[in-house]
């Protein structure tokens, strides 16, 4: 791939988007990793079975397939640039409601 088509790939992306979906994401890797710590099961049936035969490293696969398929997929629109910020942002409010879940959760057992 050349420099230039790389180039194009991102073009839509915003850095302060996509850091913060990714901080989001590793925020929910980490509270649900303390959460299992302590005992308490992952409510996801899909995240469920997924961390049953992975552990975390499937979760963690699973956000790079999320953050992948965000890029890319929202690249193919026509507002591309819309298209991620929209997606980012249903991803942000959608995680932050699950790390939240996460952090009340882990404060009621620990």
């Amino acid at each position: 791939m050349s420099p230039n088509a790389l180039s194009r790939l991102w073009s839509h992306v915003s850095p302060p988007l996509l850091i913060a979906v990714l901080g989001v994401m590793l925020g929910d890797v980490i509270t649900t990793g303390i959460g299992l710590e302590l005992g308490l099961s992952e409510g996801n049936p899909f995240v469920a079975h997924l961390l049953a035969e992975m552990g975390l490293v499937g979760l963690l696969l699973l956000k790079a397939a999320t953050v992948l398929l965000l890029v890319v997929l929202s690249g193919w629109t026509q507002r591309s640039r819309r298209t991620f910020r929209l997606g980012s942002i249903v991803y942000l409010v959608v995680g932050l409601l699950v790390v939240v879940s996460n952090v009340v959760a882990i404060a009621t057992v620990g």
